[in-house]
């Protein structure tokens, strides 16, 4: 794609719709919510109709854009998540629309080196969403907020940006005006609240602990190297995270992070032969490397270390807790359901289909998956990580986050995405943002 009249008039008008941000403090919740909701018929019905100059050329022959579509979406979304922050829902505002805008422009003008896990993309672009990104969030979250952003608001903003480039780098079909903008508004926002314990968290007398955790982890990682369960860029990355669990999470959850480990690896052996047979066993012998420990174990380490900063994290523990048991419910679903012989379907409709078709749920493979997130709840509980109600909450968050990743893998689907790694992170995102959610439930039930 190149940047022709049309494409930058489409980027000037992706950017110029932040303006409408600037109308939040004048407006009740309920008429942004209603002009949104407007924008979102308006952008999916009528834009491609009346202004079709700004429709790339597949665009004009469906008559229907996607991304115009999302992009009041997620403006509805970011309303209805931070109805209570709106500074916070304007700065994810200001990530859609000048860092997406900008990483575009930038990555077609600048062009120069491709990311290495995405050729599609360029290091110009993920920059320009940092930078970009960084400075119409700042400026939006500071305007709702009628004041300068001190530093250490500044410095939630800029990681918000690097969470959103992150994943607009991602190899993904996923468009990139709905998940980017949710996540970093979604990072702002944790991070924004765990400011009054960073002092202690991160003052001297926690370097000792830090020490501590490194040096346990990196001797772990190097037995687990040895043992040849992991790949050089695996034992790395999980030594890293694992030092974050750890130092941050505290020692039950990173008994849970090894609970998900060692369940996980059995599940990857078992019957290997059947799944090499069939073209779905693990690459590389199954040894892990720095992609797998990313996809599965990023959230829930971000989530640990919210924890530890956060005075009383216990509700950003029991995210990173249920993150671990989506991650482990699909990958032992995947693996046993891979292993053993069992009817085999397509959600939502049950469609059969054969073993080893992506996105398939089996009966074996669920009751397994199942099974091993509720081993995980279970250690939780008995390590009093979680509550009675909290581990019921981390289990259903995993069902909810598995069947998410089923019906987004789906084989066939024109929303499919192919990328395995993309799924167990975004499955694990939605474990994660779900356990809460359904602990407030249980709790209002009770």
């Amino acid at each position: 794609m190149t940047l022709t009249r049309s494409e930058a008039a489409r980027k000037a008008l992706h950017i110029g719709m932040a303006g409408f941000a600037l109308l939040l403090p004048r407006i009740s919740w309920a008429a942004a919510l209603a002009a949104a909701g407007f924008a979102v018929l308006f952008n999916a019905f009528l834009l491609p109709r009346v202004t079709p100059y700004f429709l790339r050329r597949e665009e004009g022959e469906r008559r229907f854009s996607l991304g115009i579509a999302l992009y009041p979406v997620a403006v509805l979304f970011l309303l209805v998540l931070f109805r209570r922050n709106l500074p916070v829902a304007a700065a994810g505002w200001g990530y859609l629309a000048f860092g997406d805008g900008f990483a575009s422009i930038c990555g077609l003008i600048l062009s120069g080196p491709r990311i290495p896990w995405n050729p599609r993309k360029t290091l110009s672009g993920f920059l320009g969403y940092v930078v970009f990104g960084f400075l119409g969030a700042s400026f939006l979250y500071g305007f709702l907020s009628s004041r300068v952003p001190s530093s250490s608001e500044l410095i939630c903003l800029l990681a918000g940006a690097l969470a959103g480039a992150a994943l607009e780098s991602l190899p993904s079909e996923l468009d990139d005006n709905l998940l980017p903008p949710l996540a970093a508004a979604a990072v702002l926002a944790c991070l924004l609240s765990t400011r009054a314990g960073w002092s202690d968290a991160l003052g001297p007398g926690a370097l000792g602990g830090g020490l501590a955790a490194l040096g346990i982890n990196v001797a772990v990682s190097a037995i687990a190297l040895a043992l040849g369960l992991v790949r050089p860029s695996g034992a790395l990355l999980g030594a890293l995270l694992g030092t974050v669990v750890l130092a941050f999470g505290g020692a039950p959850l990173y008994l849970s992070l090894w609970v998900f480990f060692a369940v996980g690896t059995l599940a990857t052996r078992f019957h290997r032969a059947r799944k090499e047979a069939i073209g779905k066993a693990e690459e590389k012998g199954g040894k892990r490397g720095a992609a797998n420990v990313l996809a599965n174990v990023s959230v829930a380490a971000f989530c640990a270390l919210a924890a530890g900063l956060a005075p009383g994290g216990d509700v950003f523990r029991l995210a990173a807790a249920a993150a671990l048991a989506t991650a482990l419910m699909d990958t032992v679903g995947t693996e046993i359901g891979q292993a053993i012989a069992s009817p085999t379907a397509l959600l939502p409709d049950f469609r059969r289909v054969p073993p080893g078709t992506d996105g398939a749920v089996s009966v074996a493979g669920t009751l397994a998956g199942l099974a091993a997130a509720a081993v995980l709840a279970a250690a939780g509980f008995a390590t009093f990580l979680l509550t009675a109600r909290g581990a019921v909450a981390v289990l259903a968050a995993a069902c909810l986050g598995t069947v998410l990743e089923s019906l987004l893998g789906r084989a066939g689907a024109p929303w499919q995405v192919s990328n395995g790694h993309v799924l167990n992170f975004v499955n694990t995102l939605a474990g994660a943002a779900a356990a809460p959610a359904f602990l407030r439930a249980l709790g209002s039930l009770s």
